[in-house]
């Protein structure tokens, strides 16, 4: 299991707190980053300037977070850039690295030891409303498909806070102030990238930090009022349950923010919109070949489920290796249990990293802390 940490007292204290029992695993992160935006031609120096101009965008969001973040900075002893690079690495990056080259990359990657270059993931959620489970329990659950080497440096962060704000606890990379996660509320939140045509061309709030956001929120309708309020830089979908049983898949992008509802009660994504006003804005999926696929194995899987389901099917769903949809040679490459390729340098084999259940009504999860079909899913509770 990931290492668990309990977090208490004001925000900077929890950050300062996180960013001392994870120095390690922040530093770990750190050099992932710099490796991934020295591909792109962007050297580190660079990417904490760029991270810069989201402060004022940060620190006006509330909740804490950019007081949370200034804690990490001093508890893990890198500079406030370096953190607020770490929390806005979906807008630095291009919006089309993957397998990207520039004229400055071999530069950036000598300048700042870049450890090499690092491909794009591809992650598969769902959101079950309770009337669909077996004990009425609303279900998000997803997998998260990343840089293998990043599973070193994930962490599970049990937030404890006063009233008004909400407890939370999150999965994220060290260093981020949270990505997937429940909340006291009974709100559940994951996440899957999307790209669009028109992301990074405008400051907007950084897709982590959305994130967190959602996690103050007292159920999903405020989550996505809350969106649809905001302006965004890139694009992400968070998928999204709550206690009361309220599931959707709620895309945003530079062009607005709109949910995609439950078909009898369930909720599949992975990485296109769904949405048809958003999808005109839909960057080409010739770097996200397996997006479809998944989607189909999911619904496949979904279409075959009894009247009620439990962890069971979302866990053998999770674990599906099949690949249905792809090519036989690259199937288990592409499959929503996505298996590293071996024939790939260890820096480019991305896999899913983990896989989660969040049960929003018993504010806890079932995570698998490596490949879902290699491992059993272990419970954290808030």
């Amino acid at each position: 299991m990931f290492p668990v940490l309990d977090l208490t007292g004001s925000a900077f204290t929890r950050g300062k707190m996180m960013g001392e029992l994870a120095r390690s695993q922040v530093a770990g992160s750190v050099r992932c980053y710099a490796a991934l935006f020295a591909a792109c031609g962007i050297d580190w120096q660079t990417a904490q300037h760029r991270a810069a101009e989201f402060h004022d965008i940060v620190a006006g969001c509330g909740g804490g977070i950019m007081e949370e973040i200034e804690g990490i900075a001093l508890g893990s002893g890198f500079s406030l850039n370096e953190i607020l690079a770490l929390n806005c690495r979906t807008e630095i990056l291009p919006p089309s690295f993957l397998g990207m080259e520039t004229v400055n990359s071999d530069a950036a990657r000598s300048k700042n030891a870049a450890l090499g270059l690092f491909d794009l993931g591809e992650c598969t959620s769902l959101a079950v409303t309770g009337k669909r489970c077996a004990d009425g329990h609303t279900r998000v659950a997803q997998n998260w498909d990343w840089i293998g080497y990043q599973r070193q440096n994930v962490l599970a962060l049990r937030v404890h806070r006063d009233e008004p704000l909400p407890s939370f606890l999150t999965l994220t990379e060290a260093g981020i102030v949270a990505k997937i996660g429940v909340n006291e509320a009974g709100v559940g939140v994951g996440l899957n990238i999307l790209r669009a045509t028109n992301d990074r061309q405008q400051l907007g709030i950084p897709v982590h930090i959305f994130q967190r956001m959602a996690l103050d929120c007292s159920d999903v309708k405020s989550v996505v009022r809350l969106a649809q309020s905001l302006v965004f830089s890139a694009s992400s979908n968070a998928i999204l349950g709550d206690a009361s049983g309220y599931v959707c898949s709620l895309e945003y992008s530079p062009s607005g923010a709109a949910p995609v509802h439950a078909d009898d009660g369930v909720v599949a994504h992975t990485n296109h919109f769904c949405d048809a006003t958003l999808s005109q804005s839909q960057a080409p999926l010739t770097q996200m070949l397996t997006t479809e696929p998944r989607l189909d194995c999911a619904n496949h899987h979904i279409n075959g489920w009894p009247d009620h389901i439990d962890n069971a099917h979302l866990q053998a769903l999770l674990r599906d290796e099949s690949g249905i949809g792809v090519t036989d040679a690259e199937a288990k490459y592409g499959a929503i249990c996505r298996s590293p390729d071996p024939s790939l340098p260890v820096e480019l084999q991305v896999e899913s990293v983990l896989g989660v259940i969040i049960d929003c009504n018993a504010r806890d999860m079932w995570v698998a802390s490596d490949l879902p079909s290699k491992v059993e899913f272990e419970r954290i509770a808030l």
